[in-house]
């Protein structure tokens, strides 16, 4: 784009369209949890060891945690982008601050180094993993 105010507004654009899909996706998964989770607890569901066609029944808890580990995400990416949407709509109407500005493209990339911290520390996998590749550059660098 040649013109900044115009990848602005596409830019505020798109991140709004994104942050929006996203609040959705997760509401309608914590939905269909809570829904489940209801069935669940007024014995609805079958016992049988498998169900719905022959697929594993979902096992609930670890579903609980998958969605908090989700919801995490989408709080930080929301708290770290909002800033940057509002100072790109106050661009829009005429309104500009230098310092905010570089505050906001901060927090907004700041979001890329707390995704994974959050993964490390929400998802058991993935910091099992990141303590396996430590190790192992220990072991190479010694």
């Amino acid at each position: 784009m040649w013109r900044r105010d115009i990848a602005l507004k596409e830019g505020s654009v798109a991140m709004i369209l994104s942050l929006v899909t996203s609040i959705f996706c997760y509401t309608k998964i914590h939905t269909k949890l809570r829904h489940q989770h209801f069935q669940v607890q007024s014995n609805h569901v079958s016992r049988e060891p498998t169900s719905n066609n022959g697929q594993m029944p979902l096992n609930i808890a670890r579903y609980k945690k998958t969605v908090s580990s989700i919801l995490w995400v989408q709080l930080a990416l929301v708290a770290c982008y909002i800033p940057w949407g509002i100072l790109a709509l106050l661009f829009a109407i005429g309104t500009e601050n230098g310092m905010a500005w570089r505050a906001g493209e901060t927090l907004m990339y700041l979001n890329s180094s707390l995704n994974p911290n959050l993964y490390c520390w929400k998802i058991r996998e993935v910091r099992q993993a990141v303590k396996d590749i430590i190790r192992k550059l220990n072991c190479i660098c010694q």
